[in-house]
């Protein structure tokens, strides 16, 4: 068993045209943070863990007054737990870039 524990989200690119985007953390369906605004450049610091086997795959979504936009997935595995600070990258749509900064322990 490991355990993902999620530290930093930024946004590089924000995906809504007018105001911040609303965006949410969600691991395998499930929100475990957010919402949060951010717009360009703005970032929050996370204490968000999850504990798996196998892998998990974590989402980022921009709610929306309609339809949520899905801004990206990665999976995460245990044979990532102890190689330290990890980077991954939501950019599904080619109107955002999220960075979200992350290490697994076993």
């Amino acid at each position: 068993m490991a355990e993902l524990h999620i530290r930093k989200l930024k946004c590089v690119k924000k995906d809504d045209v007018i105001g911040k985007d609303e965006a949410s953390l969600q691991v395998n369906g499930a929100t475990i943070s957010g919402p949060h605004v951010l717009g360009k450049g703005d970032s929050v610091t996370l204490t968000a863990t999850r504990a798996f086997t196998g892998s998990i795959k974590v989402t980022l979504v921009d709610e929306d007054a309609g339809k949520d936009d899905t801004l990206g997935s990665v999976t995460i595995t245990e044979t990532q737990a102890g190689i330290g600070t990890l980077t991954a990258f939501f950019n599904a749509l080619p109107s955002a870039d999220y960075h979200m900064t992350y290490d697994v322990h076993s």
